[in-house]
């Protein structure tokens, strides 16, 4: 197909309705042609096409975005880190997103207010560019932003965040990456939630990021009935490690509205973590974490100490033997 590989071709085509497909649509579904390509695969289908329930429960700001934006699109929660909600859109629209009321609700961005207060903050060392997915401006526009970012001199680092290599990969292209080269370093934090999702244009777009010197890793949402199996996430993250990926965060499907069906229980959540801390190395292996309401991120893992008597632990192995362990004595 003439242009299939051609992001701007992609954009264009999008469906935004695919009930002539025997899907269910709503005002808000987005697909590219790439991404429906790829629906074969249920994992896949399933994180982007609505199902005939109706789910109101869920919160609009699930992370109290609004309570830490300091200035139009910039999020400060963490000391030395900030996020840029650069824009609301997506080149196809997650069911369980975070963020969907930014679909209709979206405030805007403000690159000189931002600039401004970064300034202001000379704790803040780290800048993560989010949305909607940054990928979507042109790389010129992008590059400006990410210039006017660089330019201030306690800034050591800046991450992009996007979903691009798994719903369009062709994002990636050498016009991106050669505007971005002068603003190193710059990680990319990808979001990728099932093995289904790299195919052999994953693999060359992740290839082209690592090769041209910017770090990538991963984050994952454990998802009912998509994800929330060990043997599933054991392939994602291994092949992602392969592919010179770190698995970074595994977070639990957040409380936003429609979300319910896709939630996995804490219990459940920690068992499937035991699971893969006894069958997978370190380097495979992300943070489990969720975000509770305004205190942001708790990293959670199946407790190993079983009891302590004085200065001897009584530990269990990834076997599930139990291990006496003699503390330092000060």
């Amino acid at each position: 197909m003439d242009g299939f590989k051609d992001w701007h071709w992609q954009v264009k085509h999008s469906l935004k309705n695919v009930s002539s497909l025997g899907l269910v649509s709503t005002e808000d579904t987005l697909v590219t042609p790439y991404l429906l390509s790829l629906f074969q695969s249920k994992a896949i289908l399933n994180q982007f096409i609505e199902t005939n329930e109706k789910d109101e429960k869920g919160l609009k700001d699930p992370l109290y975005e609004k309570k830490f934006t300091k200035v139009k699109g910039l999020i400060h929660r963490y000391p030395d880190r900030a996020l840029i909600v650069l824009t609301n859109k997506c080149f196809a629209n997650c069911r369980f997103c975070f963020r969907k009321n930014n679909w209709d609700n979206y405030e805007g961005f403000s690159l000189k207010k931002a600039i401004e207060y970064l300034n202001s903050q000379t704790q803040v060392r780290e800048v993560l560019i989010s949305g909607g997915d940054p990928l979507t401006f042109e790389d010129k526009s992008l590059a400006n932003i990410i210039e006017k970012i660089r330019s201030i001199k306690h800034i050591e680092l800046i991450r992009i965040a996007t979903r691009a290599l798994s719903v369009l990969p062709y994002r990636i292209s050498d016009s991106l990456i050669e505007a971005l080269k002068p603003y190193k370093p710059i990680w990319f934090s990808i979001h990728i939630n099932h093995p289904d999702e790299i195919t052999d244009d994953f693999i060359e777009a992740s290839g082209k990021i690592i090769d041209s010197g910017f770090p990538v890793v991963s984050q994952t949402v454990l998802l009912r009935g998509i994800n929330d199996d060990a043997f599933i996430l054991k392939e994602l993250f291994c092949k992602l490690v392969r592919l010179r990926i770190k698995p970074y965060y595994l977070f639990g499907c957040d409380r936003a509205v429609g979300n319910e069906r896709f939630r996995v229980k804490i219990e459940d959540a920690l068992k499937i973590i035991g699971l893969l801390r006894n069958n997978i190395s370190g380097l495979c292996m992300p943070f489990f974490a969720v975000d509770v309401d305004d205190g942001g991120k708790i990293i959670l893992e199946p407790n190993r100490i079983i009891s302590k008597k004085d200065n001897i632990y009584t530990f269990k192995n990834f076997e599930g033997r139990q291990l006496y362990y003699e503390d330092a004595k000060y």
